[in-house]
């Protein structure tokens, strides 16, 4: 049985992996018949886009740090209880009813890796317009990362969503506007 910080190291070293540029390129697979094949754009933001998202709030999910733009953070409240989901997804553990809708609650840590999913949570991270939500565990203080500090990912075909890697504090950093495009190609509307 791995540790969990075996389990840290593996996912730290598979984010750095994926970071380093490949020295030649291996074509995809051809898709079976029976396999959904969905295009994601990846985040193709700019060290000038990401200059205006300098504050990130520092989410944890089965022991990896991410670090998504507070600009994008509507709320944050103890992991309340949901509605159980309507599919059969381990990204999707149900929605939320609030005020003036219902959010889409996702765990992160299956995000990453469906292998991770069922990871311990304690907070409810509302995205944007409350459609969405991330439930994670969020244990720190805000913090500001300089752009400089961030080795952005340019044209990433695989998890499109992770805009780069902050080298201090040393975390993935999200780029919510993908990672909203792609659960919402990963789960429907």
């Amino acid at each position: 049985m791995r540790t969990m910080h075996d389990a840290e190291q593996l996912v730290a070293d598979y984010l750095a992996e994926l970071l380093t540029p490949a020295a030649h390129a291996v074509p995809a697979p051809a898709p079976s018949s029976d396999v959904k094949v969905v295009a994601i754009e990846p985040w193709r933001g700019s060290v000038a886009t990401a200059e205006k998202a300098c504050r990130y709030l520092l989410c944890v999910a089965a022991g990896v740090k991410l670090a998504v733009p507070m600009d994008d953070v509507t709320h944050l409240l103890p992991m309340p209880p949901l509605t159980p989901p309507n599919i059969t997804n381990p990204i999707c553990l149900g929605r939320w009813r609030h005020p003036s809708g219902e959010a889409r609650v996702v765990d992160l840590a299956a995000v990453l890796s469906p292998d991770m999913a069922g990871a311990p949570v304690t907070t409810l991270v509302i995205l944007r317009d409350r459609i969405w939500a991330l439930a994670c565990v969020v244990d720190e203080e805000t913090v500001d990362i300089s752009p400089d500090a961030i080795q952005w990912r340019d044209g990433a075909t695989t998890r499109p969503w992770l805009a780069g890697m902050s080298l201090e504090p040393k975390c993935g950093v999200v780029g919510t506007t993908a990672l909203i495009e792609w659960l919402e190609k990963e789960l429907g509307p």
